[in-house]
């Protein structure tokens, strides 16, 4: 599954970070802030999140974890229930 490449780091960031909050470690707003803050993006996961369907980030996800296989694509409860929940609202 080559290229894609922004499009995967940015799903993987998402879930990343949607897992940070569901554990805890911070909030939506504290992860934004830690990605513009510390490695200079110009968005956090969550804004970025804001403008592109969580259920893309999902279904990409999900096609990167049946390609690979592995924890890394695995995608985070927290981010599949949005999805769920958007897909039931959306109906």
């Amino acid at each position: 599954m080559p290229g894609l490449v922004v499009a995967r780091t940015l799903a993987m960031l998402i879930n990343e970070a949607s897992d940070a909050v569901l554990q805890g470690v911070c909030s939506a707003a504290d992860a934004d802030l830690a990605m513009k803050l510390g490695v200079n993006y110009p968005a956090g996961p969550f804004e970025w999140l804001a403008d592109w369907d969580v259920r893309q980030v999902v279904a990409l996800l999900d096609r990167l974890d049946t390609h690979y296989r592995g924890e890394r694509y695995r995608t985070s409860p927290a981010l599949r229930e949005q999805a769920w929940l958007r897909k039931a609202t959306a109906t």
